[in-house]
């Protein structure tokens, strides 16, 4: 029976060993985030300031500095964002899991459609366009490099952008999935659907606007950034399909290639600070990250 005609049995059995081992990787990266999160928020300190955590972990999540927090943050949602890329692309592939409601979705959207949110989505859906994205992450670099005097902060948005674009691409060119049917679509859209190219390029870029603006910011003002970008790249998706131009784990697909991307470019833009902060020539500008942080 394993070995009968077409060897369906034996593709079976990969696609559900590779769906557990899909399951398994994820309950152990949520595992390390609640692992770290606890290790270095509850345990205390001891008087005089000695760390109860070990060093190396006291290192990592200490703030101010390019190789604490921050860079802890980024590398956890790295491997978060590339676990949800891998998930959700083997279940658009094989369609299995979450891809297997993608037409439920999209036809509870489509019955709940009405005249004007259908305009507002379309007015909506232009914030993750390059048409609109490019001449923003213009205008954003001029004047992040204005405030902060340094070439890399002004161009990481243009970086996320084009990273987004062009990751999107890649990854539709080896997946090659249809998009939904042309009599459920309100928008004219062409090429081939997954990843959602809108979502991933919404994220990404206003999302590393929003986190070239934190520095220096309170911690309110950081948290509404970060709302902020989060509801702009959110609504976006949900335009996205709204408009019968991607299915739900298009969508899905694009916010998880962001977030791969974004934060490499973020592991990238702290290693530079901290190469900077260790350069006697370059103290200056450590001082400065310090106090932005």
């Amino acid at each position: 029976m394993a070995w009968g005609p077409g060897g369906s049995y034996p593709w079976c059995t990969m696609t559900g060993l590779t769906e557990y081992i899909l399951d398994v990787s994820e309950a152990l990266l949520l595992a390390v985030w609640v692992a770290v999160l606890i290790t270095a928020v509850a345990l205390p300190r001891r008087p005089g300031r000695v760390p109860v955590r070990p060093g190396w972990l006291d290192a990592r999540c200490r703030t101010g500095a390019p190789t604490g927090l921050a860079l802890t943050a980024a590398v956890l949602t790295l491997a978060t964002s590339a676990w949800a890329l891998a998930s959700v692309t083997y279940s658009v592939v094989h369609h299995t899991g979450l891809a297997r409601d993608d037409p439920r979705v999209l036809a509870f959207v489509i019955e709940h459609r009405t005249p004007w949110l259908t305009g507002l989505a379309k007015v909506v859906t232009w914030l993750g366009s390059t048409l609109v994205l490019w001449p923003v992450v213009v205008v954003a670099g001029l004047g992040l490099w204005r405030w902060r005097r340094h070439w890399l902060p002004a161009v990481l948005p243009a970086l996320a952008l084009a990273g987004a674009w062009a990751g999107a691409l890649l990854v539709k060119g080896l997946a090659t999935r249809p998009r939904p049917p042309a009599a459920d679509r309100l928008t004219v859209v062409h090429g081939l659907s997954y990843p959602s190219q809108h979502a991933a390029q919404a994220l990404a870029t206003w999302g590393m606007l929003a986190l070239m603006l934190m520095a220096g910011r309170s911690a309110g003002a950081r948290v509404l950034l970060a709302a902020g970008a989060a509801l702009i790249a959110f609504v976006v998706g949900l335009t996205r399909i709204y408009l019968g131009a991607h299915w739900m784990t298009d969508v899905l697909g694009g916010w998880a290639l962001a977030g791969v991307w974004d934060s490499l470019l973020i592991i990238c833009y702290l290693l530079t600070q901290q190469m900077a902060a260790a350069s006697p020539g370059r103290q200056p500008r450590a001082a400065v990250y310090r106090k932005a942080a």
